[in-house]
């Protein structure tokens, strides 16, 4: 999360698969503005890459379910 370009606030080893509404999350926040034009440049170029929701969607639907 970038605040007016200059505040930001980034989790710090999250494990989104053990996930729960009670797990404590630690986080960094800076008001660095470099870190801030960082953050907001590592987005914008990790968005560009990304992968239209729809074509993952059907991507996954072709696959099936995982094997566990």
């Amino acid at each position: 999360m970038v605040v007016a370009d200059k505040e930001s606030i980034s989790s710090i080893n999250v494990d989104f698969k053990n996930l729960w509404l009670d797990t404590p999350i630690v986080a960094l926040w800076s008001n660095d503005p470099t870190y801030a034009d960082y953050l907001m440049s590592t987005f914008e170029l990790a968005w560009e890459q990304a992968v239209p929701a729809a074509q993952r969607i059907e991507e996954l639907l072709k696959e099936g379910p995982p094997n566990i």
